[in-house]
């Protein structure tokens, strides 16, 4: 139902900001959408603001009639349309407490975020919720909605997050305002800066933890390295309780990189590209010590893990169909002077910040040109 009907009738520009539940997506590629967006932004303004969205319960608080209403939007045949209102209506449930059992309770609102077809219900549900400006975005992962206003926006935060809020009353969605936060970007050393006033209601905050990564409002990730670090030295540990278990270092090896090198390859694409020098010997010292300890067969680098990660992320994104493509520039113009082949067809765009230039699209163009 979901590939053979569903995805096909969801035109491609109704959900281009979401980055979860469909081919292609992932959290590496909306965490380097947002990073992306946000340095091209300081280009030209000295602040940025996010705004981290939380919908309470989201996927058990969806309406079916308006589900069902946006559903008969797509170019479904009938046929499939009337299967999913079968499948959505006239469900009931009960409780159960030891041998007794509650009456029926009709069922007129969630989907089942580990079913099959509710992921793709969801996209679905949310797919019609846009800024009111162009020069805003928005980033979803799921039900993880992210609103990114630069400072010299024509439409500030305020109007667009009461734009969302009307939006959600009229879905009958719920906004956790405790666990909705605000963080306002600029770039590293500026020197006059004033931070704009926060939402009623809302916090802000220098770092948030955003899909598994801890974004800075300065760009500066030592809490990130460190947290990293932290979680890999823990599974350190337990590759040496494995070793004293009598394990060759090949198998630990295999272990290692499961564990540990996954762990440090989360998102890498995204966010690496920030790193500075000493973070980055950080990282390499803790990669050394577990050659030292017998825990694995080589020694790793980091700067071979980031290339690696962005050039399998950069290929891969370079197809149509991939949900990062559109973020790419325009193809560079065909000449008639001979010049050496380049890794990529496409322009370089021009940027004036160095901020710019270790975002994850650009640091590939420049890099791989």
């Amino acid at each position: 139902m979901v590939q053979n009907w569903l995805l096909p009738a969801i035109p491609s520009d109704m959900i281009s900001d979401q980055f979860g539940f469909r081919p292609t997506g992932s959290t590496t590629c909306a965490l380097a959408y947002i990073l992306h967006q946000v340095a091209v932004m300081l280009e030209d303004c000295d602040y940025v603001r996010c705004l981290l969205i939380d919908f309470s319960k989201a996927f058990d608080v969806v309406d079916h009639a308006v589900l069902l209403s946006k559903l008969s939007l797509l170019d479904l045949p009938h046929c499939i349309l009337n299967w999913l209102i079968s499948f959505l209506t006239d469900r009931s449930q009960v409780v159960k407490c030891g041998d007794i059992l509650s009456l029926p309770m009709h069922i007129n609102s969630g989907i089942v975020q580990g079913s099959g077809i509710g992921p793709t219900m969801y996209i679905i549900m949310e797919s019609d919720l846009r800024t009111l400006s162009r020069h805003n975005f928005l980033c979803k992962y799921a039900d993880d909605t992210n609103l990114i206003v630069p400072g010299n926006s024509d439409i500030g935060l305020q109007d667009e997050f009461s734009h969302i809020c009307s939006w959600a009353k009229a879905n009958k969605m719920i906004i956790n305002m405790g666990k909705t936060k605000e963080i306002v970007f600029r770039r590293p050393n500026v020197r006059s800066f004033h931070m704009p006033p926060p939402i009623s209601n809302i916090d802000q905050v220098d770092v948030v933890n955003l899909l598994g990564v801890l974004l800075p409002c300065n760009f500066c990730f030592d809490d990130q390295v460190g947290n990293v670090l932290k979680l890999c030295s823990q599974r350190v540990y337990l590759l040496k309780l494995l070793r004293d278990q009598g394990l060759t270092r090949e198998q630990l090896h295999t272990v290692f990189l499961a564990l540990v090198v996954s762990r440090l390859r989360y998102a890498l694409p995204a966010w690496s590209g920030f790193l500075k020098a000493e973070q980055i010997g950080q990282m390499n010292a803790f990669l050394k010590r577990v050659y030292k300890y017998g825990l694995c067969s080589e020694v790793l680098h980091v700067e071979t893990l980031v290339s690696n990660s962005d050039k399998r992320l950069f290929r891969k994104m370079s197809n149509q169909a991939h949900c990062l493509h559109f973020v790419l520039p325009p193809l560079a113009r065909a000449t008639s002077v001979q010049t050496r082949s380049k890794g990529h067809p496409y322009e370089l765009p021009r940027y004036k910040y160095d901020l710019t230039r270790k975002s994850f699209v650009l640091r590939c163009l420049y890099n791989f040109v």
